[in-house]
């Protein structure tokens, strides 16, 4: 009962940032990187941490109501690759298991870089925060940078836990 008034509490805090934005394959489809990620439990996303994921492939089916995303963790100098689905839920978030369950939805779309919120709960019910910017470059413009700060803001996610992660990818090198 306890894990599911967690659950509960997590959609709820979710929903009141955020809507979420329709996506198309379009927009979707092909080959990502994940440029930058931040987390209220920064733990979670340094070198090492279970949800520091560096996007690789992204693909939606014709009205994107399942999200397919590739990428890869490192943990202890090896890199692993993970394939999820997430489904579209009636709110327009996505769900999917991976290190406990996923909640996550586009909450910005900016120039070739899609901008996610997703809320993790670990098997323990630990709740994490995180936004993961996912683009085609290598980094952001100056106002997309802006964006996510204010993003990272909005979520109560403390400044200096965004990290730049493109240059610390070694797996894909």
């Amino acid at each position: 009962m306890v894990k599911f008034l967690l659950i509960a509490l997590a959609l709820g805090v979710s929903c009141a940032h955020h809507e979420s934005l329709d996506i198309s394959p379009s927009e979707v489809n092909g080959d990502w990187r994940t440029l930058y990620i931040a987390a209220d439990k920064v733990e979670k996303v340094k070198m090492n941490g279970d949800l520091r994921a560096y996007f690789e492939h992204m693909e939606c089916n014709d009205d994107c109501g399942t999200l397919k995303v590739k990428f890869h963790v490192q943990m202890n100098g090896k890199c692993q690759t993970h394939t999820v689905v997430g489904e579209k839920q009636e709110d327009g978030r996505y769900t999917t298991d991976y290190s406990g369950r996923n909640y996550f939805e586009v909450v910005m779309k900016k120039d070739d870089a899609l901008f996610f919120h997703n809320v993790n709960v670990d098997e323990s019910g630990q709740e994490t925060n995180v936004i993961l910017v996912a683009g085609k470059g290598e980094t952001l413009s100056k106002a997309q940078k802006q964006e996510l700060g204010k993003l990272v803001k909005e979520y109560n996610i403390p400044k200096e836990n965004t990290q730049h992660l493109a240059p610390t990818d070694t797996c894909n090198q």
